[in-house]
């Protein structure tokens, strides 16, 4: 792998996080927060819970805008003839291409979502409509610039992709802006307070990755099928795409251990003199993974499928 190809899947590991990151953001949004105790019970708390989201967001989308921008120049670098000057033309004739145009969306998406969020840090209401539909607009998009826009996905690949996109950035991307904006606004609590605020988000969030983890798992799952046949389990060692995907099959099993772990022990156990720490500790070890499984997926999309039909 030369240095443009690693900066490359670099910078498609840093797109991917960032994506999920604002995603996890908008799923914050002051409007899911109506009816629940949360709204009713600390008011304060849930505003300064969606301000802190919202700057999660907008850094996310900032990010995303750029790390398109630079994809687009690594990719063209690597079609390019080494000996030959990257000119407007040939980066013309990229954005061309079916993952040029998906670029091209994603960037356009990014500098949209980059408004929508200043304008959510505000508390304006359709700032965060805008958010949420750049949100949907970036899972929709995923799958542009991957394996989901081949053949091989199918019909209805594309959807199917997105669908896995925004379940797994639910999921994964709600647990990291929970654990930075959640428990960066609970600090500011009595002490007295804070177990039984902590214990009521993890349960707000808990409820939803009970559907949304394996929803992901399951959509993965559809779309490796559609990649390597329904017999895909037992060829994982004969190719270098499968070496990949069983390491990230094994960083899903991570989280999802994590993630039970956290429901089943760390939750009850918030009341408790060490239950924070405990959640802390937990949910980042949790995060990791997630981090290790998107890095893997960066390398993925990139990798050409085993050919023929095993």
């Amino acid at each position: 792998m030369s240095l443009v190809d690693a900066t490359y899947a670099a910078a498609r590991w840093g797109w991917y996080l960032a994506a999920f990151l604002m995603v996890g953001a908008g799923s914050y949004a002051p409007f899911f927060f109506r009816g629940r105790g949360l709204h009713a019970a600390y008011p304060e708390l849930e505003r300064e819970l969606t301000r802190r989201a919202a700057r999660i967001g907008f850094a996310a989308a900032i990010v995303l805008l750029l790390l398109a921008l630079l994809r687009l120049y690594l990719q063209a670098q690597t079609l390019n003839d080494p000996t030959e000057p990257l000119t407007a033309e040939f980066l013309k004739a990229v954005l061309g291409t079916a993952w040029g145009r998906g670029w091209e969306r994603q960037a356009a998406l990014a500098l949209v979502g980059i408004a929508a969020f200043a304008a959510a840090r505000k508390g304006a209401r359709l700032g965060w409509l805008l958010a949420l539909a750049v949100c949907l607009g970036i899972g929709l998009t995923a799958g542009m610039t991957g394996h989901a826009n081949t053949a091989r996905s199918g019909p209805g690949g594309l959807w199917l992709d997105a669908a896995h996109v925004l379940a797994g950035a639910l999921w994964l991307g709600g647990l990291a802006v929970l654990f930075i904006a959640g428990l960066g606004a609970c600090r500011s609590m009595a002490p007295s307070e804070r177990p039984g605020v902590l214990r009521l988000l993890v349960a707000d969030f808990s409820r939803r990755a009970l559907f949304l983890a394996p929803a992901t798992v399951g959509l993965g799952a559809w779309l490796a099928a559609r990649y390597l046949t329904w017999r895909w389990p037992l060829h994982l060692a004969q190719s270098e795409y499968g070496w990949i995907l069983a390491g990230k099959l094994l960083a899903l099993g991570g989280v999802g251990a994590l993630g039970a772990y956290n429901w089943r022990i760390t939750q009850p156990r918030l009341t408790t003199e060490d239950g924070e720490r405990r959640l802390r500790r937990c949910s980042a070890l949790e995060l990791l993974f997630g981090v290790i499984l998107l890095g893997l997926t960066a390398v993925l999309v990139a990798l050409p499928l085993p050919e023929g039909r095993m």
